[in-house]
């Protein structure tokens, strides 16, 4: 073989190894702009998640969670996903319709869909002594009398795997006083709407998130393929980090979250105390403002 020959092979081979490397692989190349239904596990972040009377509160893991029993019994997806281990998830929120957007796939493209929010533990950080019922831990679920519906509106940047949305779900929950099975102490339930606004997503998962296929990953249908996956994090295409998505009423009621794993939220065993001494003097401001308007 001449050396001209060698020299051709040489810079063709060194020309198709760079093609490689820089062709968007599987799962990194929109063709559409599509994310597909699915459900958005989370885990509460306690430094940040309040309710008036109750002060701070921290999520109760689900530990396992039946995929194939939601929105009213139907699994909108086909899928046979069934029961599933969430590790620490205590929020679960179900994207009932795949968002496609109308034409021209652009940035900006938009598209809304629907929500419920299927799951859902929460208990107060300390003991509150909460409308006067006695000094205790309160829980709080979903009412399973009433949806909590919503909708969400995604939104697309040029990349068409990443961009922001707005969302809005209409909470309806009961407090427990005592576990999570404990006497309601709102009969009838209350209803709580909650907004997020602004919030990045993309289609990959930021790093320790918990990744189900057909629950929140290969959603495409295709193993591999992420391209119609939706990820809360910092909407980069490359190393993608935790973002929490913030939803908060006007009464000051505020949950915020991160995808399940991946947030970095933890608090120090002090920073547990001073939750704590926070929580108790909500309870206690309460207290006496009652104590003084009877």
């Amino acid at each position: 073989m001449s050396f001209r020959v060698m020299k051709d092979a040489a810079i063709y081979g060194l020309v198709g190894a760079v093609a490689v490397l820089v062709a968007p692989g599987v799962g990194r190349a929109a063709t559409t702009f599509n994310v597909n239904a699915g459900w958005d596990l989370f885990q509460t972040d306690p430094t940040g998640t309040t309710f008036p009377g109750l002060g701070n509160l921290t999520g109760v893991s689900l530990g396992t969670f039946n995929f194939s029993g939601t929105q009213n019994g139907n699994n909108p997806l086909g899928r046979n996903i069934g029961v599933q281990n969430v590790g620490a998830t205590d929020t679960i929120v179900e994207r009932t319709a795949a968002a496609i957007p109308l034409p021209p796939l652009v940035a900006g493209a938009s598209a809304t869909i629907p929500l419920t929010m299927v799951a859902l533990q929460l208990q107060t950080v300390t003991p509150m002594n909460f409308m006067g019922l006695g000094l205790d831990n309160y829980f709080i679920t979903l009412d399973p009398s009433l949806n909590s519906t919503g909708s969400m509106t995604i939104t697309w940047n040029g990349d068409g795997l990443s961009g922001s949305f707005s969302s809005v779900i209409n909470v309806n929950f009961d407090i427990h006083k005592g576990s999570l099975a404990g006497t309601v102490v709102n009969p009838g339930g209350t209803i709580l709407p909650l907004t997020s606004t602004g919030t990045l997503w993309s289609d990959l998962p930021p790093p320790g998130a918990i990744q189900l296929t057909n629950v929140n990953t290969f959603l495409s249908g295709t193993s591999g393929d992420r391209t119609q996956d939706f990820w809360i994090n910092n909407g980069a295409i490359v190393n993608p980090g935790p973002n929490p998505v913030i939803e908060q009423h006007p009464n000051g009621a505020v949950h915020r979250a991160f995808e399940t794993g991946s947030g970095p939220f933890i608090p120090e065993p002090a920073s547990i105390v001073m939750l704590g001494i926070g929580t108790l003097g909500v309870g206690a401001a309460a207290w006496r403002s009652r104590k003084r308007a009877a």
